[in-house]
């Protein structure tokens, strides 16, 4: 699994120094969030930047007054019947505040799943990465979460890092560990 991901130094949670790793930023940024299921939010769909009902293109939230926000983009679908959220999941953005087209405001960190994104079938119920990752950011959590109906907890975000090789990155305070095109050909 390819990921990318691109951060905003300036934008660090207080209590996280620079030199620690991606794990302990989220773990940091992780601590503004809240606990516990459907705590008050705002957010929801969106297609094409606009509110939609329970599909779209993006599904963003705000949670603790805007300080523990994210986008995830893909393509999301959430069966009520079955409470479950399934599709593609291509790229989730933490930060704070959230813009009125599901964007984050004031972002933090993006990350991109490239020409591997995650995916799930309605089939597979709740029990797949797309919802995991998305349940546990819902609950203020990059580690995932659990509910009353007692769907599993593979990890969250954290885990899906984790299988990629990249929680252990060393963050500073410039830098990057995506690149554009033409700055790879410069280095070239």
């Amino acid at each position: 699994m390819a990921i990318s991901y691109s951060y905003e130094a300036e934008n660090f949670p207080v209590g996280f120094t620079s030199g620690g790793t991606l794990e302990d930023l989220l773990l940091v940024y992780q601590q503004d969030g809240v606990a516990g299921e459907h705590p008050a939010n705002t957010g929801g769909f969106y297609t094409n930047g606009v509110a939609s009902g329970l599909s779209g293109d993006t599904y963003a939230m705000s949670l603790n007054d805007g300080n523990f926000s994210f986008s995830a983009v893909g393509s999301l679908t959430y069966n009520f019947s079955s409470h479950a959220l399934y599709g593609t999941l291509q790229q989730v953005t933490l930060g704070g505040g959230l813009n009125a087209d599901g964007t984050v405001s004031t972002p933090l960190i993006t990350f991109d799943f490239g020409t591997t994104p995650l995916t799930a079938t309605a089939a597979e119920g709740r029990d797949n990465a797309v919802h995991d990752v998305i349940w546990g950011l819902m609950n203020g959590s990059v580690e995932g979460a659990t509910d009353s109906a007692g769907t599993p907890n593979d990890g969250g975000l954290l885990a899906v890092l984790d299988a990629a090789g990249l929680s252990d990155d060393i963050i500073t305070t410039t830098g990057s560990s995506s690149f554009s095109e033409s700055e790879l050909l410069l280095a070239a």
